[in-house]
C-alpha cells in the first residue's frame, strides 16, 4: 500500500470512529502505531490537505468550528452566546466560538475559540449533537444562561431576558444543581 493510500485510510478510520479532532497520541492509539510514527503520520496528513492542523500537536479532519471547538480542549462544552445562538435565542453572532472548562481558559485568537474556566460542580446540563459527521457538545439554553451569569458575562437582567425565550421554569433547578464557591449569589435570580 502506497503512502497516499496509507493516508486516505487513516483519514477514513478516524472520521468513520466519530471523533474529527486528534492529537498524537490519539492517532498512535488509532493506528496501532507509536506517538513518534504518529506525528510524522499528522504532519502528512496536514501536507496532504486530508487534516487540518489547529495547534502543534493537534488536527482536524472536518472545518466545523463546534466540531472543533468540543474536541481541541477536553472537557470542554460550547455556551454562553455560541450557545444560545445556537438554541436560536439570539442572533448576533460571537465573535469567538465560546466554550467552558474546568481546565484553564485560553483563547486561540487565529482558531477564534475562546474557552472560560468553570467550576467542575458546573460541568453539566450539555447536550451531544452530531455534526459534520462529528460531535459536539453544547450547553441547553438555560445552562447557557446560568454559565453566563457565573462567569459575570450576563447580568441578572439578561439571565430574565433571555430566559423568558427559554423556558425559566427549567432554570431553577439547574440553579439549584450547582454545588460550589458563589452558589449564594447564584440564587440571586430566583429571590
Amino acid at each position: 500500500m502506497n503512502e497516499v493510500s496509507s493516508l486516505y485510510k487513516i483519514r477514513d478510520s478516524a472520521l468513520s470512529s466519530g471523533r474529527a479532532v486528534y492529537n498524537t497520541s490519539q492517532l498512535a492509539h488509532l493506528i496501532n502505531k507509536d506517538r513518534n510514527v504518529a506525528a510524522v503520520y499528522l504532519s502528512r496528513l496536514v501536507q496532504k490537505k486530508l487534516a487540518i492542523r489547529l495547534i502543534r500537536g493537534k488536527i482536524s479532519f472536518v472545518e466545523d468550528d463546534f466540531v472543533i471547538a468540543s474536541q481541541l480542549v477536553e472537557p470542554s462544552y460550547i455556551s454562553l452566546d455560541s450557545a444560545l445562538l445556537f438554541h436560536n435565542v439570539i442572533q448576533q453572532v460571537p465573535r469567538y466560538i465560546q466554550s467552558v472548562t474546568p481546565v484553564n481558559s485560553i483563547t486561540y485568537h487565529e482558531l477564534g475559540l475562546e474557552y472560560h474556566k468553570i467550576n467542575p460542580g458546573l460541568m453539566f446540563g450539555f447536550e451531544r449533537h452530531k455534526v459534520s459527521g462529528s460531535y459536539c457538545f453544547v450547553a441547553t439554553r438555560e445552562k447557557a444562561l446560568l454559565d453566563g451569569y457565573y462567569l459575570k458575562l450576563f447580568t441578572l437582567d439578561d439571565v430574565l431576558e433571555l430566559g423568558r425565550t427559554s423556558e425559566y421554569k427549567k432554570l431553577r433547578p439547574l440553579f439549584l444543581k450547582f454545588i460550589g464557591k458563589g452558589k449564594k449569589k447564584m440564587l440571586e435570580v430566583f429571590q
